[in-house]
């Protein structure tokens, strides 16, 4: 009689596999690396602010928004890109429509910045004063754990896997290929 598995494990394997996906499209596509980036930043200046819990949830709705067209965009293009490896008229609209998509998502977050952030901004001094007299330690905190790590990872995928030699899928839809 063979040992039976945990039963959770199908779930901690669904876990890897999402990982996996995000580090893909983390070390394959730069407009994630700087919709993460700007993700980061966005946060350092909502504490740094003090904006209230309703702004910061809309903003973080809005951040996931363009996380998961960055995500879609990258899906269509590979799922295109291995089903017609060559120029064609269509598989351009295909991504032309799944890179609008990113766009839309991408304009809603900054409409929603700006409603988040328009009462802070016009408090700005006081926000400010706040944060050193309140935030400071969170902030730095933040800055340490989001922001440095997300700038960090922006320049080092950039210069370690120069274009051409990141790691993803071949030309024959393989993994591993350049």
């Amino acid at each position: 009689m063979r040992p039976r598995r945990p039963p959770f494990r199908p779930v901690i394997m669904s876990f890897v596999h999402a990982i996996e996906g995000l580090s893909y499209v983390y070390l394959t596509q730069r407009n994630m690396r700087i919709h993460v980036c700007a993700a980061a930043l966005v946060g350092s200046a909502c504490i740094a602010l003090g904006v209230g819990r309703v702004e910061v949830l809309m903003v973080v709705l809005a951040i996931a928004g363009v996380l998961v067209a960055e995500v879609v965009n990258t899906l269509t293009e590979s799922m295109v890109d291995i089903l017609e490896p060559r120029y064609h008229p269509a598989v351009k609209v295909v991504k032309d429509v799944a890179a609008a998509g990113v766009l839309i998502a991408s304009l809603f977050a900054v409409l929603i910045g700006a409603v988040a952030f328009y009462p802070a901004l016009l408090e700005l001094p006081e926000r400010l004063a706040g944060l050193v007299s309140e935030r400071l330690a969170l902030f730095l905190a933040y800055l340490c754990v989001a922001v440095v790590p997300s700038v960090v990872g922006l320049f080092f995928v950039e210069f370690r896997f120069p274009k051409g030699t990141r790691p993803g899928l071949g030309e024959d839809g393989v993994e591993g290929g350049a």
